[in-house]
């Protein structure tokens, strides 16, 4: 395994260790609530397997867990970056012929990091987007 499929395993796991422990439900409650097997839950959360792939499981869990539909976006989320998955709703961003070649840009380090934050607030600016680029 790669270390960063590794990480991605781990930070998994991590996040459902904390939905688990902030909603106040063992690994064997979640097991009988989504009837999954608990030592393979266990692995889950520690991050030695990698999380479930199929939709219908991770909503299954995330019933289960009784998420918020944040914590469930990002749930989700972090299912498919350890799965080396592209999340669904991002899926059209991968089939800009732009975002690949921005992102190459950046990886090689051909921008600065004052040119990166410069071009995230221009995009921010533009979309009114209604976060904030981050420091």
């Amino acid at each position: 395994m790669k270390a960063e499929t590794e990480n991605n395993m781990n930070v998994f796991g991590e996040y459902m260790k904390e939905m688990l422990i902030k909603r106040s439900i063992s690994l064997r409650e979640l097991a009988r609530r989504t009837e999954m097997d608990a030592s393979n839950l266990s692995k889950i959360e520690r991050g030695k397997v990698y999380p479930p792939q199929k939709e219908q499981t991770l909503q299954k869990l995330a019933e289960a867990l009784k998420l918020s539909s944040e914590e469930k976006q990002r749930f989700f989320e972090l299912a498919a970056l350890a799965n080396g998955m592209i999340p669904e709703e991002l899926e059209h961003v991968r089939k800009n012929k732009a975002i690949p070649l921005l992102l190459r840009v950046i990886n090689n380090k051909q921008l600065q990091e004052q040119h990166i934050k410069k071009l995230a607030e221009m995009v921010e600016k533009e979309n009114r987007w209604q976060g904030r680029v981050i420091d």
